[in-house]
């Protein structure tokens, strides 16, 4: 309690210190029409202002947005499972190809938006993915602080400020070139002051910057510190919300990251074979199957499995029994799909056209 009061604030102070570089240099600008001299510093703090202000968040344009009218029925499931966990409902549904259902923030109010991951509502089972959905939505409680307006806002702007001025090696030329170039000596000599140059401009950035950028730093860790017991806390209440919600069984299932890695794996596969086989088949041939593939290689991953371990937990004594509150049924899960049939296919067509970045512990 003590560390999350604490918590806020800091998160207090670095927004008025944002505010506080946009003001000063506001005020130094507006001086400057007397003094000249206060133009330089009034927009560097101008400029330092605006770099670390909190952002509206943005939804993905290219991603296709649901509303209650487009997809009732699947809404019904996600207020369902919203008034289980005890939070607020949602008003859009944002469909995306990660292996992942997570609720993002937008706009200048912080609306919030159920981001849901395509790969992960085929591959699982259908009171997974209620359980998805509970685990989800239990992050707009407000004990999650990370997610709050407050010090989610400030963690954004001090990890701007703490990753604002960094080396970069893209900033370097090749040095040397190829003897049998035309010119190559003068192009050579042209390399190296380039580079000469660049460094020291990094030497100058880093000599007048480091001060701010250590404090930003040294304050971000201080605030993830300070919200690290509060976080934890959060993180069990919503694996318990997802429990009470669909079930124990569902709830473990739902976290089980060879199933994420297998699935996520399995997509950069199927674009591989799709981009591969191209002109041999339809244009529509990929999109039109794409998620019921991914359903059935994520069936065979659970059936290899193996899930000694996850039943142990589960028909332990001492594991807790709860009964589901909220159910997808056969008939539901149909009208569900027939809503999502449209634009899955507009997001399969994304998937196959741009691929999908898999992580570095995703990597075979």
């Amino acid at each position: 309690m003590y560390a999350t009061a604490a918590a806020r604030v800091v998160a207090v102070v670095v927004h008025l210190a944002t505010a506080g570089l946009l003001v000063g240099g506001l005020a130094l600008l507006l001086g400057a029409w007397h003094r000249g001299v206060l133009v330089v510093p009034g927009l560097a703090l101008l400029g330092s202002g605006f770099a670390v202000c909190p952002r509206p968040g943005r939804l993905r344009p290219e991603l296709p947005v649901l509303r209650e009218p487009d997809a009732p029925e699947l809404f019904r499931l996600v207020h369902d499972v919203a008034d289980a966990v005890g939070v607020r409902r949602i008003d859009l549904v944002q469909l995306t190809p990660e292996c992942s259902v997570t609720v993002t923030r937008y706009g200048l109010r912080r609306t919030p938006c159920l981001l849901l991951g395509l790969p992960l509502w085929a591959a699982h089972l259908p009171q997974q993915r209620v359980a998805a959905l509970a685990h989800a939505l239990a992050h707009l409680s407000p004990r999650h602080v990370r997610h709050g307006a407050l010090i989610g806002t400030a963690l954004d702007s001090l990890a701007v400020g703490s990753g604002g001025v960094r080396t970069s090696p893209e900033a370097r030329l090749p040095y040397g070139s190829l003897a049998q170039a035309w010119r190559a000596g003068d192009i050579v000599e042209a390399e190296r002051h380039f580079n000469v140059r660049g460094r020291r401009s990094d030497l100058a950035a880093w000599a007048v910057l480091w001060i701010p950028r250590a404090i930003a730093s040294a304050t971000r860790r201080l605030l993830i510190r300070l919200t690290r017991s509060a976080t934890q806390r959060a993180e069990a209440e919503a694996e318990l919300a997802a429990a009470r919600t669909a079930s124990l069984d569902a709830a473990v299932a739902v976290l089980d990251r060879h199933l994420a890695r297998a699935t996520t794996l399995e997509v950069h596969r199927l674009v591989v074979e799709a981009r591969t086989f191209a002109g041999r088949r339809p244009a529509t041939a990929g999109q039109e199957d794409l998620w019921a593939k991914l359903a059935r290689h994520a069936t065979r991953v659970r059936a290899d499995q193996d899930t000694s371990s996850p039943a142990d937990r589960k028909n332990s004594p001492s594991a807790p029994r709860y009964t589901a509150t909220v159910t997808l049924d056969a008939s539901r899960r149909r009208r569900i799909e027939a809503e999502l049939r449209d634009p899955q296919r507009d997001v399969a067509l994304l998937v196959l056209r741009d691929g999908i970045a898999v992580p570095a512990g995703f990597e075979a």
